[in-house]
């Protein structure tokens, strides 16, 4: 019998819920698995794990506090922003909020979340406290990263140019209008002001991995529209590289090499092997990326847990839409930590809903 697992998931992308207040479906929900993941939990807190101490690790990417239409000028975000956001993802995911609650009931089961690029919003002190209050007051953010027996576990977007953030100053005094803001990443402008608005009727545009293969493709079967659309790329790239404000202006100052390399998976995984082999760290965990992966190094591991979103994979190797629920299982016996990542199944379901892909 385990003495204690603990369970990390990433990339959940949390929106305000399939549907909107009218019964509108939403477009721009990326998570539909709330009560597949309630399952997770209750599957992995009874049976051999009743009398276990288990915590869940949240990865990175848990909510989508990149919501623009809130946003006075789409970019620009408070913390009476992400307030107002947190407060529409619980109301629209309720069955998945419950299970957290459920979770917490027991004084042997831990959350902990790490803030990724989607959810920097948690840096807030009063957003971070609305979490406690809707889930439990023993919930533990870190802001960067979190290691123990031998394992380091990181979102990953700081080793990605377009969405790696500084901690020590996410949060800044806008030049504009003196407001205290969250200072963004590239990535996050970029999902703001263009990827968004474009979700209505492409809902998949930001589940395409790789994104320069789906471009080569574009170029090819639909040549007016991938044009036109990379020719919007480089305006959304010129306004803000001139932007009146100058911390803005600098974020944008990027070669084609730069961005790039941020198209490229792999490099995340070089990190990860990097970290193995110049540290005592024996596991190494990250997320970001949405694909999955377990590799070994001289008896070490690099794991990335993937995503619970769908995402369109444009590589020759698995062309097509998939959905792989991904973790990482981490099992104690007599102290000792033993990694696999493991792809959720669930109970047997004999329909699900077609998500309106165009």
């Amino acid at each position: 019998m385990m003495d204690a697992i603990k369970l990390v998931v990433s990339d959940l992308h949390l929106g305000r819920g399939r549907f909107s207040a009218e019964g509108i479906r939403n477009p721009y929900e990326d998570f539909f698995f709330d009560e597949s993941f309630d399952e997770f939990l209750e599957y992995y807190t009874q049976g051999n794990y009743r009398h276990c101490d288990v915590e869940l690790i949240i990865n990175g990417d848990f909510l989508n506090l990149l919501q623009a239409d809130i946003l006075k000028d789409g970019v620009t975000i408070t913390e009476f922003d992400c307030l107002i956001m947190l407060q529409r993802i619980v109301k629209g995911h309720p069955v998945f909020f419950d299970s957290l609650r459920r979770f917490m009931y027991s004084l042997n089961h831990h959350i902990s979340i790490l803030v990724g690029n989607h959810d920097q919003g948690l840096l807030w002190g009063k957003v971070e406290g609305l979490l406690k209050n809707v889930v439990s007051p023993r919930i533990e953010i870190y802001h960067r990263s979190r290691s123990f027996d031998g394992i380091y576990i990181e979102h990953g977007n700081n080793y990605d140019i377009l969405n790696g953030f500084s901690t020590m100053d996410s949060i800044k005094k806008s030049p504009l209008n003196g407001e205290t803001v969250l200072n963004i990443p590239w990535g996050s402008y970029f999902v703001l002001t263009f990827v968004y608005p474009r979700k209505k009727d492409t809902p998949y545009l930001d589940r395409i991995k790789p994104l320069r293969r789906y471009i080569r493709w574009g170029l090819l079967f639909d040549t007016r529209k991938t044009a036109a659309t990379l020719m919007q790329m480089v305006w959304f790239y010129i306004v803000n590289r001139f932007h009146p404000d100058a911390q803005r202006r600098r974020k944008f100052h990027l070669t084609i090499e730069h961005v790039m390399e941020s198209f490229k998976l792999g490099s995340i995984t070089d990190i990860a092997v990097a970290i193995l082999k110049h540290t005592n760290y024996r596991i190494v965990i990250f997320g970001h990326t949405h694909r999955a992966m377990h590799r070994e190094e001289q008896g070490k591991q690099y794991l990335n847990t993937g995503t619970w979103t769908d995402i369109v994979d444009m590589g020759i190797d698995n062309p097509g839409r998939h959905t792989k629920l991904t973790y990482a299982l981490i099992e104690y016996e007599s102290n000792q930590p033993r990694a696999s990542l493991r792809e959720w199944h669930g109970r047997y379901r004999v329909e699900s809903e077609i998500r309106g892909w165009s």
